[in-house]
Parts: structure tokens; C-alpha cells; sequence
């Protein structure tokens, strides 16, 4: 009768044992499910939102011909076109900004960001941009949308005041990011970063999981 359950006893241990092991192997599949995009530049993501948010597909098309009326982008690269298509358009680009300097600022972000979409995406950036899960495509824009390149960098894009931030989602976890966005002299006491406390708790995480891929 102990050798029974004795035998029993091991047989649980054993399944036990292979039960975490199999948990541990979706965990580490799970993992390597997760697509890096520390190598894509914000700007480039956030310039597919503009894109779609400002209208440009209204009379454009991202295709290599025309659809119907809508011309295609990549025939019309030329610079100076460009910004002097932007400028007639600006009332369509624009933010509603009361205040001028800012307007130019904001014109000049969205210019940059529209151009690295359209001009300067790779075409296998472009099928990483597009098969982006919608949380993490809303919080990279939402990263954007909120001057995160104003201090950091990501792919070799922004400013170098706060960290890079392309390696950043191996270093943190999902609920430090929110604890940080909320807090970030927590973390940091010295640091310039300002308290993203007012955004909601939802965006929070938007961008939390955004970050996340950046490795």
C-alpha cells in the first residue's frame, strides 16, 4: 500500500512537473511572439495615422497606380512639391493651434512625420506598420502624439535629452511604464519628463504596450 502511493505521489510529482514545464514553453512562445519595433522610427508609424487622419487618401493612393481620381504618392517625392502642397493644404494638416508658433511647430512635426511614411518607410517597414496590433499602432501614435521625440529618440530619430528609448521595452515591465508615465520622479527624482497623469488610463497602457516592442 506506501509503494502505491508512494508510485502515486510520483506520478503527481511528474505531472506537476510537466504541467509547468508546458506553461513555461507558451510563455516563452508567447514571448517570441511579440515583434520587435525598436528599428521602425516613430515618425514613420505616426505618419500612417496622419495620413488616414488628415485625409490624404482622399485624393491619394498609397498604390503604385491610380484608383480612380486618386493619384498615386510615390510619383510626386519631389521635396519642394511637397511642402508647398502642405502649405496650400495647411487648414486640412494643421492642428487647430490658437497660437502661431506653436501652429508652425506642429506643421513642421506632422510635415516630418507624413515624409518618413510616404518617402522614407521601407517596403518591409510598411507590412510591419500595417500588421501592428491596434493597441500597440494606437500607442506609438499616441507617443507621438504626445512629443515623446521631443526628448527621446527611437531608431535613431528624436532628441538625446532622455534616454533612447529602442531598446526600451527589455527593461521594463508593462506596469512600470504606467507607474512612470504617472510619477516619473518615482523613478527618477532629477528627471525633466512631466507627469502624463492627466492622460487616461486606457492610452496609458496603449503606450505602455507600444513600448514594450521596442527591443
Amino acid at each position: 500500500m506506501k509503494k502505491a502511493a508512494f508510485v502515486s505521489g510520483l506520478m503527481t510529482f511528474f505531472f506537476i512537473v510537466a504541467i509547468m514545464g508546458f506553461a513555461q514553453d507558451k510563455h516563452e512562445e508567447k514571448k517570441d511572439k511579440i515583434v520587435s519595433y525598436g528599428h521602425i522610427a516613430l515618425q514613420k508609424i505616426a505618419g500612417k495615422k496622419l495620413y488616414f487622419l488628415k485625409k490624404c487618401n482622399d485624393c491619394h493612393t498609397l498604390a503604385a497606380a491610380a484608383e480612380g481620381k486618386r493619384t498615386p504618392i510615390k510619383k510626386m517625392r519631389e521635396p519642394e512639391w511637397f511642402d508647398a502642397h502642405l502649405k496650400e493644404k495647411s487648414e486640412i494638416v494643421l492642428r487647430q493651434e490658437k497660437n502661431r508658433r506653436k501652429r508652425r511647430r506642429v506643421f513642421r512635426e506632422e510635415k516630418q512625420a507624413l515624409q518618413a511614411f510616404l518617402f522614407a518607410a521601407t517596403p518591409e517597414e510598411r507590412k510591419q506598420i500595417d500588421a501592428m496590433p491596434e493597441n500597440v499602432f494606437a500607442g506609438a501614435y499616441l507617443a507621438y502624439q504626445n512629443r515623446c521625440l521631443r526628448c527621446h529618440s527611437i531608431a535613431g530619430v528624436g532628441k538625446d535629452i532622455g534616454p533612447d528609448l529602442s531598446k526600451v521595452g527589455n527593461k521594463h515591465t508593462k506596469e512600470w511604464f504606467i507607474k512612470n508615465f504617472i510619477n516619473p520622479k518615482q523613478f527618477a527624482p532629477d528627471t525633466q519628463m512631466p507627469s502624463f497623469a492627466d492622460l487616461p488610463r486606457a492610452d496609458l497602457e496603449k503606450i505602455a504596450d507600444y513600448l514594450l516592442t521596442l527591443k
